[in-house]
C-alpha cells in the first residue's frame, strides 16, 4: 500500500512519461507527413515514349521522350516534341501539384498520390481511376529518384 505522499509521486511521474511519449508520436506523426515529393518521376513500366519530370525544391523540369527517330525529307532529325523540356515552377496543395511555366503558362494540374513505399504523379484521369477504382495506371509516373535536379 502506497501511502498519500508516495502515491501522488508516482502519479505525477506517470503523468510526465505519459505527455512524453505523446509528444514522441506526435513527432514522428509530424514528421512522416512530411515527406519529400521532390525528385525524377518516370513511367511505372517499360516505355517506349512518355514524360519524365522531376520536381526540386518549386522548380519543375518535364522532358518528353521517345525511342523513335523521326528524319525529315531533308535528313535531319526532326524534332518530336517542340517546347520540350518545360521549365517553370510549382505549388503543392495537398496531393494538387499546380505547374506553371516560365513562359506563363498553367499547366494542366497533377496529383501526387502514395502506395506504401511508392510515391506516383497522376493526371486528373488517372488520380480519378485511383479515387474511383482505387487502381493505377501501369504506366503512371512514379517517384525513381529522390535527388532533385
Amino acid at each position: 500500500m502506497l501511502t498519500p505522499g508516495v502515491h501522488a509521486i508516482v502519479m505525477i511521474s506517470m503523468h510526465k512519461i505519459i505527455r512524453q511519449h505523446l509528444l514522441i508520436v506526435s513527432l514522428g506523426i509530424l514528421i512522416s507527413g512530411c515527406v519529400s515529393h521532390d525528385g525524377t518521376y518516370l513511367p511505372g513500366c517499360t516505355a517506349y515514349a512518355g514524360n519524365k519530370i522531376t520536381l526540386n525544391q518549386g522548380h519543375f523540369v518535364w522532358e518528353k521522350f521517345t525511342d523513335e527517330v523521326l528524319v525529315g525529307e531533308d535528313g535531319e532529325v526532326v524534332n518530336q516534341f517542340p517546347g520540350y523540356p518545360l521549365e517553370g515552377s510549382y505549388r503543392i496543395d495537398g496531393q494538387m501539384v499546380q505547374m506553371e511555366a516560365l513562359s506563363g503558362e498553367t499547366l494542366d494540374t497533377m496529383y501526387l498520390q502514395n502506395s506504401g513505399e511508392q510515391r506516383f504523379l497522376l493526371t486528373a484521369d488517372e488520380f480519378a481511376s485511383w479515387q474511383q477504382e482505387g487502381k493505377r495506371h501501369d504506366c503512371a509516373l512514379q517517384l525513381i529518384s529522390n535527388s532533385g535536379r
